[in-house]
């Protein structure tokens, strides 16, 4: 009998997986963004932590229902560096990742060039690869990665077609792994220029006041940090190409504690919940 109802509970979540989410026109900013709660969103498709478990294919053509992202240009001289804290909001995997994302706009430039450095990440063949993006709310003061929301999509692309790396400016404004690659442990560095974020304050594109979210392959949340403003040039002209003075962006609070872990306890709880509305 306990075979039984294990089969039928894997034929459930292998079916769920290949349920397509509704018609693009469908879409909300709610459903886009995948707000971290059970049960998902999209009728059939199974999340982890809000996020799509399993996603679609690629789709080439495919935007987000405000059309594709435009590029920045004519931006201030600004940086903006987002450190993870030195405790992990996920135990489980055992290791607490370190590092740091780093953002600098040049005077005049057009996009932003991040440095990624990541160390300490988990097992690469148990957990990895290891996506990372800008998530649309900043982290609290208490650590919780899951209050981060869901990537940074002013575009309302959603995430269940993957990003097109030949079209980056049809992928989520936010999934920076999505459009410059994933992460592998147990260190990881890259650079590059991303031309559709932008350093004004106010901008649709504006990042500095937001944060970044480091998941494992199923789409758990392991750590996040808070975007920090550490330098920066009040005069900007911004994307329009007129020449403005602009107020310094509000800083979120930074997190260095260790309170609202993810912790195995916590993990059980959420599995149970899931198995209890498939079952």
């Amino acid at each position: 009998m306990q075979s039984i109802t294990l089969l039928s509970l894997g034929a459930a979540l292998a079916s769920a997986q290949f349920v397509p989410p509704p018609p693009p026109v469908l879409l909300t900013t709610t459903k886009s963004a995948v707000l971290p709660t059970l049960p998902t969103p999209f009728s059939g498709v199974l999340t982890n932590q809000g996020a799509i478990i399993a996603k679609g294919p690629v789709q080439p053509g495919y935007v987000g229902l405000n059309g594709p992202a435009a590029a920045q240009s004519n931006l201030p001289p600004a940086t903006y560096v987002a450190t993870l804290p030195k405790t992990a909001f996920n135990e489980l995997t055992g290791t607490t990742v370190s590092g740091s994302v780093r953002a600098v706009s040049q005077p005049g430039g057009t996009g932003v060039t991040f440095t990624v450095s990541f160390g300490d990440l988990p097992d690469n063949a148990q957990y990895g690869p290891f996506a990372y993006h800008i998530h649309d709310m900043p982290v609290p003061t208490d650590g919780n990665c899951t209050s981060t929301m869901g990537h940074f999509d002013p575009q309302n692309r959603g995430e269940y077609y993957p990003c097109d790396k030949s079209d980056l400016s049809s992928c989520q404004i936010g999934d920076l792994s999505g459009k410059h690659g994933t992460a592998t442990g147990p260190t990881f560095n890259a650079s590059y220029t991303d031309n559709y974020l932008s350093t004004v304050p106010g901008s649709p594109y504006f990042f500095g006041a937001k944060s970044i979210v480091i998941h494992t392959a199923n789409t758990t949340r392991l750590t996040c940090a808070n975007f920090m403003q550490v330098s920066a040039n009040s005069t900007s002209g911004g994307s329009t190409g007129s020449n403005t003075t602009r107020p310094t962006a509000t800083q979120p609070a930074q997190y260095t504690g260790a309170a609202n872990k993810l912790v195995a306890g916590s993990a059980v709880a959420g599995l149970a919940a899931l198995f209890g509305l498939l079952m």
